[in-house]
């Protein structure tokens, strides 16, 4: 075989790994977890702020809600969305995590949207973040929108409940995930105040490579092809040198 031929062959070889390879990472994120936080500090409700031990204030009507870091990972379920959830083993119970300020006692005011309306949120940090304790792989969300959810008061008992939408990714590129979402439910019980919450990340939406990567995939198809097509032909194969490891 001549060097232009073998330098050819190996051209197609590596054509035919690198884009398989580049589409590898990271995964799409199926995960869930739910969580409870650490206090509801203060609320502010038809332009008054209400403090803890008030009763009958009503947060279900709080244009505002501040809370208090962090918030304790209750449970991480083994399924989710009827799939194994890649959260289980790495997020477990006591796991704890942070809204926006992630120093000790830091708090974090989420504005309120009205009349059903849905806010922007864009903002340069994450929203929330949750570090594994076992693989030390910290798991960023990042919001784009809030809208209340539910409103309900009975008595000196209220709650509020707020869906974050959002996208999450991990510190480590494993996975991602795009929609992806985080539910507030800041109670008022009898003017003791706290909130609870769930994460939940459907598998992300795996993107169709662009034209151009579908022409490098075909080539590196090829590439094997003809490289199989050789090896049946001569008995060798033409891939490199013997004894040389991927």
């Amino acid at each position: 075989m001549t060097s232009k031929k073998r330098f050819a062959s190996l051209a197609l070889y590596a054509l035919s790994i690198a884009p398989l390879s580049a589409l590898a990472n990271p995964i799409p994120l199926n995960g869930s977890f739910s969580f409870n936080g650490n206090a509801v500090t203060q609320f502010t409700s038809g332009g008054v702020t209400y403090l803890p031990g008030v009763l009958g204030a009503g947060i279900n009507t709080a244009t505002s809600v501040t809370v208090q870091n962090p918030f304790t990972i209750s449970a991480t379920p083994t399924n989710t969305f009827g799939a194994p959830n890649d959260l289980n083993g790495l997020l477990p119970a006591g796991t704890q995590g942070y809204i926006v300020n992630p120093a000790t006692n830091g708090t974090y005011t989420l504005q309120i949207p009205q009349n059903g309306t849905s806010s922007p949120l864009s903002l340069g940090t994450p929203f929330a973040s949750v570090t594994s304790p076992v693989n030390s792989d910290t798991f960023n969300f990042y919001a784009t929108s809030d809208q209340v959810l539910s409103s309900v008061s009975l008595g000196n008992i209220s709650e509020l409940g707020v869906i974050i939408l959002g996208t999450v990714a991990d510190a480590q590129g494993k996975y991602s995930s795009s929609p992806a979402s985080v539910g507030l439910t800041f109670i008022d019980n009898a003017g003791a105040l706290g909130y609870t919450g769930a994460f939940s990340a459907p598998p992300a939406t795996i993107n169709v490579p662009e034209p151009g990567s579908l022409l490098l995939v075909g080539i590196g198809a090829l590439g094997l092809g003809l490289g199989m097509r050789k090896f049946r032909l001569t008995g060798q194969a033409v891939s490199g040198p013997r004894g040389a490891t991927a």
